[in-house]
């Protein structure tokens, strides 16, 4: 577990690292904008000096408090590039020393606390790391511009959606590649033009890029795992589930997957996304499940989903819109449990023979 200090509310220089050295921030490379906005109407953008990062404030009145992101110290410790962090310097003490600007008033971290915080963590593991924080810096400022700003830059900040970034990494998953082209370019698909690879849903959307890859790595579970569902360990899953069934297989069988599912309860009836079971993600995870985990509906070394029509005519029994079946599939945890086992269940009943056989 990463741990960062505890102080959160100001990094001072006598509190942060006992130093003779003049507290100031170096600015390598550095370049002046215009910014009416700025209180100086200029704006200095370039590289912080790594070792002068400890020198950097935090205003506890319209800060957040630092937190354990092990997803910016690891971008760090590879040597990637974080977003740009914004600094109000509270004055005008400056100079310019062989093309560098050395800050000596007071400069405090408007945006980007939570990178320099774990930057200056990870230089307390690796003193020598090397770092990249650029920053653009404004002059003059105070307090009062100061929350001002930090709540600009955040009021309209919008997570960008995993469903773009699975899609960005296509080019590097043959997998995530295949389900992009199933669900855009192939008109038979049960789900073509009706998936979301994009920021939000859209008129038309029935399910997200990332409910669709969850439901291929369910379906191939008996090939493949899934710990942290990422994006990116995601895109790794699918292709380790598409690499053991061939490429060709995997297509299939997503293909296969989403048609019993249209042909027990049609796609086309559906009016409301957000009131079919068909489409909720438990029902789908646990449907997907409850094929890999049993040989019944696989063939060649149990690498092709097949699904007899006596199973498809079973299965379009299973009363989807019982008010129960509808909140298990839309609930998680214990829920999906119960519903997994209620699917095993319908497919059994009835049958003396020809019962499932679990793995």
């Amino acid at each position: 577990m990463l741990k960062l200090f505890s102080r959160t509310e100001e990094i001072e220089a006598v509190d942060a690292i006992v130093t003779r050295v003049e507290p100031h921030i170096r600015i390598i490379n550095g370049t002046l904008d215009e910014d009416p906005a700025s209180p100086s109407s200029v704006v200095l953008n370039g590289r912080i000096d790594p070792s002068t990062l400890r020198f950097l404030k935090v205003d506890k009145e319209y800060q957040r408090p630092l937190g354990e992101r092990a997803e910016i110290f690891e971008a760090l410790k590879q040597g990637k590039i974080v977003p740009n962090i914004e600094i109000g310097v509270r004055g005008q003490d400056y100079d310019v020393e062989d093309g560098e600007v050395i800050i000596r008033s007071p400069a405090y971290i408007i945006d980007g606390w939570q990178r320099v915080g774990n930057a200056i963590r990870l230089l307390e593991l690796i003193p020598n790391h090397p770092l990249r924080i650029f920053a653009s810096i404004h002059f003059n400022t105070d307090q009062i511009w100061e929350r001002h700003r930090f709540t600009a830059l955040n009021k309209n900040t919008k997570k960008v959606s995993p469903n773009l970034h699975l899609r960005n990494m296509r080019d590097k998953s043959p997998a995530v590649l295949t389900l992009f082209g199933l669900s855009n370019n192939t008109k038979d698909f049960a789900l073509y033009n009706r998936v979301c690879w994009s920021q939000s849903m859209q008129r038309g959307h029935l399910i997200t890029a990332m409910m669709l890859a969850k439901t291929a790595v369910h379906l191939h579970q008996h090939k493949t795992s899934l710990h942290s569902p990422t994006a990116e360990t995601l895109s790794a899953s699918l292709d380790k589930a598409a690499t053991a069934v061939t490429l060709q297989g995997f297509r299939r069988n997503i293909g296969t997957y989403f048609d019993v599912v249209n042909q027990c309860w049609p796609f086309s009836a559906i009016e409301y996304r957000s009131t079919a079971p068909q489409i909720k993600s438990s029902f789908m995870f646990e449907l997907g499940r409850m094929f890999s985990r049993h040989p019944d509906f696989w063939d060649r070394d149990d690498s092709v989903l097949v699904v007899n029509a006596d199973d498809r005519r079973k299965l379009a029994k299973f009363p989807i819109s019982d008010p129960q079946i509808t909140g298990l599939a839309g609930g998680s945890g214990k829920a999906r449990s119960l519903l997994y086992q209620l699917l095993v269940d319908h497919m059994n009943s009835g049958r003396r023979t020809n019962r499932l056989n679990a793995r």
